[in-house]
């Protein structure tokens, strides 16, 4: 029984100097699994301009968002046979959940929905994100302050 408690002592001493040992590799692949895959220069950033990306234009109510408060959203997408677009987003600078957003067609063969960000311990927030009809996607980013 001693032999056992002097085994596993010296196993967690082991474990110990590796973590330690590999440390910075860890919170290197951590960090890079936790952050957002999307760069923020390779999105189109949402405002109330036009932003043009290929085919698709969309406009934003406001320029900044307000947390739980909602804006609406208006998308020209070329694929006009899609039911609706899915809007996903997630935190840029801290994890926040991934938001879902549908936006359902129009009359005039456009889409459209209301975004509504949940509140965050810091005052100005950075999302990133996709708008997609399931077969096509394009990254966006917007702005929210409380």
């Amino acid at each position: 029984m001693k032999a056992f408690a002097v085994l596993i002592k010296a196993f967690l001493i082991l474990l110990l100097l590796c973590t330690g040992f590999f440390f910075t590799e860890i919170s290197t692949y951590v960090k890079s699994y936790v952050s957002p895959k999307i760069q923020l220069e390779n999105t189109c950033h949402l405002s109330t301009q036009i932003c043009q990306q290929g085919d698709v234009s969309i406009t934003l109510e406001k320029d900044t968002l307000t947390p739980l408060q909602p804006s609406s959203i208006l998308v020209n997408w070329p694929n006009q046979n899609a039911k609706n677009l899915i809007i996903t987003l997630q935190g840029y600078d801290m994890a926040m959940g991934n938001p879902t957003f549908k936006l359902l067609p129009n009359a005039d063969k456009s889409y459209s929905g209301d975004i509504l960000l949940p509140i965050c311990t810091q005052n100005t927030m950075i999302w990133v994100g996709t708008i997609s009809d399931g077969n096509t996607s394009i990254n966006v980013s917007l702005k929210a302050e409380q």
